[in-house]
Formats: structure tokens, C-alpha cells, sequence
């Protein structure tokens, strides 16, 4: 572990490993998830952690699966599949055509069917709903806590939510008479320096999206992508891009708050 870089809530949390919780490292494939297993995995005993890495499906970058499990040391990799009401597996696709359905059996047949900033609900839906179930099935563990990599700076909106709520924090939802569940956010007031760092302390490559330029490994398509990450998407998944083209025109609405995909893509300028 590279000792300059600090986790929130050591004390805190240095407490809950002495009374054996179970912690569930969320792994995107991304460089905040890859360097929070890092620190991790040097702090809290082998037979305490588990990986879990959300299946997004097609809009995933390729091979992904195999990323993580290259820099999760022997952890086994737990996937986390949203599933629909009717127990179909619930993907990005399946999940904004099911969108735009419920908007327009509400007669809200305007209404966006895409996630936006205001409207995380692809992060809801696809990513914390079904970690949280992979974590109630893991086992009859009495103190569970739930590690997620995001940071004060990436975002205004994010750096907010984490002044507000704090970095450890008691998941009411799931906890019960026979478990007490956390929500921690272990890196919340990293640097992104101080992220790569801690990746080449534990001998590890960054995934090639980074190689190629990219800001964020999160879909190849994604909302919050800059044009730059974007217009590389659609240079290494054009069958995607296409996809996507044709679910803006299924579902009425763009991606983009009035922007296709097309037109942020092909778009010189970075964000």
C-alpha cells in the first residue's frame, strides 16, 4: 500500500475489520476502482474482502471482466445482473426501452427516456440495486459494508454529495436485526495523481481506454463521457454506436438532452 495515500475513515474502519465485516469492493474495471482494491487489499484481510463488478452488458468495454479479475489479486469475482420484473436480465437497452414504455403509459410520451445528471437511474437500476443483492446472498455476514470509489474531484455535484453525507455512512435500507450494513467511499478526497500512483505501487497497468486517451471507463457510451471519449468509442465499437443510434430513434429521445449520439461523437472539441 502506498502509505501517502490515506483512506477516509481509517479509525473508523480499522474497527470494523478487528470485528470482522465483510467488505464488497465495487470494480468497475475503472482507475477508481482498480486503485481503492489496491489500497484495500493491503488493509483489510484476504478472508474479508470480496470484488463485485456490475454487469452492464453490451455497452460494457470488451473483456472487461478479464481486466478485473488480472488486478484483483485471488479474489474471486462476484457479478452483480439487474434483472427485469418478469426475471429477464435487465441491460442498458432493456432498461430505456422499459423507460420510455412506463412514460408513455403515464402519457409523459415527451419525457426523455435516457438517464441524465439529474436522473441517475441507469446507476440505480444496474449498478447499486443488484451490488446490494449480490451482498444480501453472499453470506450471513452481521456487518457488511459496501466500497465505492467515486471522488470529491470529479465533479462539483459529486464533491457536494460527499460534503454532505460524509464517507461512511449506515446503509438504513439494508441493514436489519442480523446485519448492519455500510456505505463507505474509501477515496472520496483523492487525487487523480494520487490514483495512478497508488495503481503502479501495486505493479498494475492502466486499462488501454486510459492508454488510448480516455478520461472515464464507465460504458463506452456514457453520458458523462467527454467528446473525446466518445468519438473513440465509436472508433472501437462502431456496432455499438449503431445500436445506440437506433435506440435514441426507438425511444424518441437523445442521449444528450436534445443531442444525438452522432452529433456529440463527431464533434471536435473536448469536454
Amino acid at each position: 500500500m502506498n502509505t501517502n495515500n490515506q483512506i477516509a475513515n481509517q479509525a473508523q474502519i480499522l474497527e470494523l475489520i478487528a470485528q470482522g465485516a465483510h467488505f464488497f469492493v465495487g470494480h468497475s474495471g475503472g482507475k477508481d476502482s482498480q486503485a481503492m482494491f489496491a489500497i484495500l487489499s493491503a488493509l483489510v484481510p484476504a478472508d474479508q474482502i470480496h470484488v463485485v463488478h456490475a454487469d452492464l452488458g453490451d455497452v460494457e468495454h470488451k473483456d472487461i471482466k478479464d481486466f478485473i479479475r488480472s488486478n484483483i489479486d485471488d479474489n474471486e469475482l462476484l457479478v452483480a445482473q439487474a434483472i427485469h420484473a418478469d426475471g429477464s436480465p435487465k441491460d442498458f437497452f432493456s432498461a430505456i426501452r422499459a423507460r420510455r414504455v412506463a412514460l408513455d403509459a403515464q402519457g409523459r410520451t415527451d419525457a426523455p427516456a435516457f438517464p441524465s445528471s439529474a436522473a441517475r437511474f441507469c446507476t440505480s437500476d444496474l449498478k447499486t440495486g443488484p451490488i446490494w443483492k449480490v451482498i444480501r446472498a453472499a453470506g450471513d455476514f452481521p456487518i457488511v459494508v459496501n466500497c465505492v470509489g467515486i471522488r470529491a474531484e470529479e465533479s462539483p455535484a459529486r464533491a457536494k454529495k460527499i460534503a454532505d453525507r460524509g464517507t461512511l455512512n449506515v446503509n438504513t435500507k439494508n441493514t436489519n436485526s442480523k446485519r448492519q450494513a455500510f456505505d463507505w467511499w474509501p477515496i472520496a478526497d483523492w487525487t487523480i495523481d494520487q490514483v495512478w500512483t497508488e495503481i503502479e505501487a501495486k505493479g498494475q497497468v492502466r486499462h488501454p481506454a486510459y492508454a488510448a486517451g480516455n478520461d472515464r471507463l464507465s460504458c463506452v457510451f456514457c453520458i458523462f463521457g467527454s467528446r473525446g471519449d466518445l468519438a473513440r468509442g465509436k472508433l472501437a465499437r462502431p456496432e455499438l454506436f449503431e445500436k445506440l443510434v437506433d435506440l435514441e430513434k426507438d425511444v424518441r429521445t437523445t442521449m444528450f438532452n436534445g443531442e444525438t449520439l452522432a452529433a456529440r461523437c463527431n464533434a471536435t472539441k473536448e469536454d
